[in-house]
This record gives structure tokens, sequence and C-alpha cells, in this order.
């Protein structure tokens, strides 16, 4: 997490003091979080909801990594269809919704062997 700190950039017009927010990188030169001059209240404010903003993103990368497996447990039921069933057309449009393109031309026998690979990796 980066630290975010107030920077004080002088006063506006009617003398108030005003701010910027920025982190300091390796070499300790400021970066700011935002080109937006603020109060002392609004660049609090600020930090505040960006610490709270990366605290729900670390939040959504560990759904994100639930969801794939998830989706690897449904990969693995898919690997339960009949596949020695289906004609050659089936085969060729369920193979599809997998990315591969499968060639009618050739023997059934031959695609199966093909989809079979395909799912063993």
């Amino acid at each position: 997490m980066t630290d975010l700190e107030m920077i004080s950039i002088g006063s506006n017009l009617d003398g108030d003091p005003v701010y910027q927010v920025g982190s300091r990188n390796s070499d300790g030169k400021m970066m700011l979080a935002s080109n937006t001059i603020m109060t002392e209240a609004e660049a609090k404010a600020m930090i505040a909801s960006k610490a709270s903003a990366e605290v729900i993103e670390e939040a959504e990368v560990i759904e994100e990594a639930e969801v794939v497996e998830e989706a690897e447990v449904v990969e693995e039921a898919e690997e339960a269809v009949d596949v020695d069933s289906m004609s050659k057309v089936q085969l060729e449009a369920y193979m599809r919704e997998h990315g591969i393109e499968l060639d009618r031309r050739k023997k059934k026998k031959d695609l199966l062997t093909q989809i079979k690979a395909f799912f063993k990796e």
C-alpha cells in the first residue's frame, strides 16, 4: 500500500491554505495522486478514501481467485460430456465452444482422439 500524504502548495485567493495529495517514490520524488487543488479537509478525505479503496481492491482480487477456482470445477464437469455419442457436426460445435476448430473431413475416430487429447491437457 502506498503511503499518501498532503502536500501544501500555497494558498487560494482568500488566503486559505491549499493542498494536493501524493506519495514519494523510491527516489524521494513526489508523485501526485490527483492534480486537484483541495482544502485540508478534502485532502484528508481523499487520503482516507484511497486507503479504503486499496483494501476493497485487495478484497476484489480474492473474490476473483475464488471465481477462477469455480470455473476450473466447471471445466472438469464439462469433460464428463459423452463425446462418443455425438455426431461429427455436434463435435465440431462443441469444440468451437472451447476455441478449437475441427476438420469434419476427418474420420470421427480421429476427431475423438483429438478431442480427448485436448481435454487431457
